[in-house]
């Protein structure tokens, strides 16, 4: 998201909308799990995010000034639960959370809990930025944190869905319940939502086509102007002597007294046309050049041809002829006055060239440079691009391991599925976790 908000900003200040779009499709998933956690009404949410960004596009120049855009961000989007508060807290469910997934996990909480435990372990903001933005005492801020994180066994004792691997702690929680969030929604209303939003922040203009997650579009530089066509080299050709002729009559010419000008003017019809014929001659012979020095080249690529074409026929040849002659001096070597020295002669072989024998050995496959990692989600498709449109090429299941052929840090890497028959395709980092 850190390099959207970086694009959006250089499109903005070149006057194109289409940075508000890059934006919104680079955001409206994170900040929609974030509001689920929190508020957790879908109709609610929907209402939410639509709110958030029609404010953050009127807002979206000043995050230029900004040390940390996606700091920035976050902060605009807290603030405007902060504004909210009161009415996000009206509107709640008394009923208690059912605790059958992570997310309902948080539903014990109230919603400054909820919203306290999403800002801390989420988004990393500190006891006094939170106080800061919900004007509450830090001390008191820090000390509800604490009490949560040693309520957190307690509240995990039961069974829940799809929880292997996140409830050593808040912050694995938050991000395992994120994905149950990211998984379970079908994001019908994203286009909707936008344009509503773009059309009361008086966004108007060509919305941005959405781009596919490949590797080519995150790391394209922006900045790198096209290339410029290069210019067609015209062959330089040497002038003729005559020329030089030509010019030094003119000199003599232009001495000339004002009646003999008068003649000469006479005559300049006739060397204008002289120069015209002499143009189309030095055409003429720049094609004969070009023409001469390509035949040449064509010559020389035949006649290198026709060579590498009958050396391999006399080496095709002379083979034969070699395999006969070995064929010959074979029965000699083998033949002698004394049998049991050519009955022994295969024996010793082996032992005479003792250093010899490891080149027979197997050679060893190269070691993979991959990463064997853990499939964290009960169920994963594995596709055969980096994106959600492509074709699945299998699937894996909770502890299945695959190994990681690019660096796991990126969001979406290249995986070999090891219990799959080393199939290969791709799938999201954030779905994988170390092996043990």
């Amino acid at each position: 998201m850190v390099l959207e908000m970086r694009r959006a900003l250089e499109a903005l200040k070149e006057n194109d909308l289409q940075g508000y779009r890059k934006l919104f499709d680079a955001s409206y998933e994170e900040v929609y799990c974030r509001s689920i956690l929190v508020i957790r009404q879908e109709d609610q949410v929907i209402e939410f995010v639509k709110d958030f960004f029609i404010e953050l596009f009127k807002t979206l120049k000043e995050a230029g000034e900004a040390e940390s855009h996606e700091k920035w961000f976050w902060y605009q989007y807290y603030q405007k639960m902060r504004r909210q508060y009161h009415k996000l807290l009206a509107n709640q469910s008394s009923s208690p959370a059912e605790g059958g997934t992570l997310a309902d996990v948080l539903g014990n909480f109230p919603l400054l809990h909820r919203i306290m435990l999403v800002m801390r372990y989420q988004d990393n903001f500190t006891a006094g930025e939170i106080s800061a933005i919900f004007g509450l005492d830090e001390e008191k801020i820090s000390s509800e944190l604490n009490k949560m994180e040693k309520a957190l066994p307690s509240l995990t004792k039961e069974p829940i869905e799809d929880s292997e691997g996140y409830l050593d702690n808040w912050k694995l929680l938050l991000l395992g319940a994120s994905r149950q969030v990211a998984d379970g929604c079908s994001f019908g209303w994203v286009d909707r939502i936008y344009a509503e939003a773009a059309f009361a922040a008086g966004v108007t203009g060509t919305s941005a086509a959405k781009k596919k997650d490949t590797f080519e579009y995150f790391v394209a530089d922006v900045d790198v102007e096209p290339e410029k066509p290069k210019k067609k080299v015209v062959p330089i050709v040497e002038e003729e002597p005559e020329d030089e002729e030509y010019e030094e009559e003119e000199d003599e010419d232009e001495d000339l007294d004002g009646d003999e000008e008068e003649e000469y003017d006479d005559d300049g019809e006739e060397d204008d046309d002289d120069r015209y014929d002499w143009d189309l001659e030095d055409d003429g012979k720049r094609m004969v050049i070009i023409g001469i020095v390509l035949a040449l080249v064509i010559v020389v690529i035949v006649g290198f041809a026709a060579f590498r074409l009958l050396n391999k026929e006399d080496d095709s040849e002379k083979k034969p002829s070699r395999t006969e002659q070995d064929e010959d001096e074979a029965p000699l070597l083998i033949k002698g006055d004394d049998n049991s020295e050519s009955e022994e002669a295969p024996e010793e072989a082996p032992e005479e060239n003792p250093e010899e024998t490891p080149e027979e050995e197997p050679e060893e496959e190269p070691s993979s440079d991959g990463v064997v990692m853990e499939v964290i989600p009960q169920s994963m498709n594995v596709r055969s691009e980096p994106n959600t449109d492509s074709t699945i090429v299998t699937k894996v299941k909770a502890g299945d391991k695959v190994e990681v052929l690019e660096d796991p840090s990126q969001e979406w890497v290249s995986v070999r599925c090891v219990d799959q028959d080393g199939k290969e395709g791709y799938v999201k980092s954030e779905y994988l976790k170390a092996t043990e």
